[in-house]
């Protein structure tokens, strides 16, 4: 597992962008206009994201893999996977997007269609996997009040272990 960590006061209820590419086992992970360059572990060069891809939390409890943190509380916009716009797929309601729990496609001062969590407990997106890929972006910016929240997780196959984005005491933490 290789685990980095970027920005501070997360909680400042201010929009901030993050943005996560990986080719190979290259990757930049950036916050707020901070990068970290830095290469994967291992000896695979392409991620296998064979299951779900959640935004705000975690979907089943004790599912292998399961990262035990807060599910994320608060807003989150331009939330783009691969190019795809997954709000806008969410928002009108495309099969491949799975909506769960109290979630609202509104934000206090919206500018563009974000997406609020409600709960901080039962509420997520889940996106389908895509077996075998070379690369991955995901971006989108976010805002929140709490210091803890899952802003992204998925399971990557062959016991590879988790890919895991999430606030930690107002701080940014990308581990692969």
């Amino acid at each position: 597992h290789t685990s980095v960590t970027l920005g501070s006061l997360l909680d400042d209820q201010h929009w901030h962008s993050v943005l996560i590419e990986r080719f190979n086992k290259q990757v930049n992970f950036t916050v707020d206009k901070h990068t970290q360059h830095f290469r994967t572990k291992g000896d695979s060069d392409h991620l296998d994201i064979d299951y779900e891809l959640s935004f705000g939390g975690i979907p089943v409890p004790g599912k292998p893999g399961t990262f035990q943190r807060k599910n994320f509380h608060g807003c989150i916009e331009n939330l783009y996977y691969n190019g795809v716009n997954i709000i806008d797929l969410a928002k009108r309601r495309k099969p491949q997007i799975y909506t769960v729990g109290n979630v609202t496609f509104s934000c206090s001062e919206p500018q563009i269609v974000p997406i609020t969590f409600v709960s901080a407990r039962r509420s997520y997106l889940l996106l389908p996997g895509t077996p075998q890929i070379d690369g991955l972006s995901v971006s989108f910016q976010f805002r929140t009040w709490n210091k803890d929240g899952l802003l992204l997780f998925t399971e990557l196959s062959e016991n590879s272990g988790p890919l895991l984005v999430y606030l930690h005491s107002g701080r940014l933490t990308l581990l692969i």
